[in-house]
């Protein structure tokens, strides 16, 4: 999804922050876990075998969703990934990157944290809208192409899912 629709989301519905990271779970058992790569997006991971992979068809930026097979009574886990081609066309580190879109905006910067991804610097930002919690990492792809995720879990649960992070925590980035 571009940076400057969700943030207009987030700001018209509110953000809100968290202590979160996408780091590792150690709870969580992957070596069953099957290997995704999408030569095309430039990423791979690991995600449960009982998860599924779909392509996302939009007009706008390349995507992929993983989610869990659905159950009756629970809402199924699901991560999209996106990439947003020759938006970053000055090769800007990620955190100037994310500020210039937000200057751009002319939008108060929601609650933000540097992490990391795939060994690169990622801007997460975190918000609430209503019901849900939303969780948008950013990172560079390569010099001019943004590497996006986005996950949504119910706004009660204060902390990213530890799927979430021990999938994210997977993560390489290809060239």
């Amino acid at each position: 999804m571009p940076l400057a629709k969700l943030l207009t989301g987030v700001l018209a519905l509110g953000g809100a922050a968290g202590g979160v990271c996408a780091q590792p779970s150690p709870r969580i058992d992957i070596s069953g876990w099957k290997v995704y790569r999408n030569e095309t997006m430039g990423f791979e991971l690991r995600y449960p075998n009982t998860w599924r992979v779909r392509a996302v068809r939009t007009a706008g930026p390349e995507g992929v969703m993983l989610s869990e097979t659905p159950q009756v009574g629970k809402a199924p886990l699901a991560v999209q990934f996106w990439v947003q081609r020759n938006v970053n066309p000055r090769g800007l580190p990620i955190q100037q990157w994310y500020a210039d879109q937000l200057r751009k905006m002319h939008a108060a910067p929601p609650p933000t944290a540097n992490t990391s991804i795939g060994g690169r610097p990622t801007v997460r930002m975190e918000a609430v809208m209503g019901s849900t919690r939303q969780f948008q990492f950013f990172t560079s792809l390569n010099k001019t192409d943004i590497f996006e995720i986005t996950v949504r879990q119910p706004s009660s649960q204060t902390r990213l899912d530890q799927a979430y992070g021990k999938l994210i925590s997977t993560i390489k980035l290809i060239p």
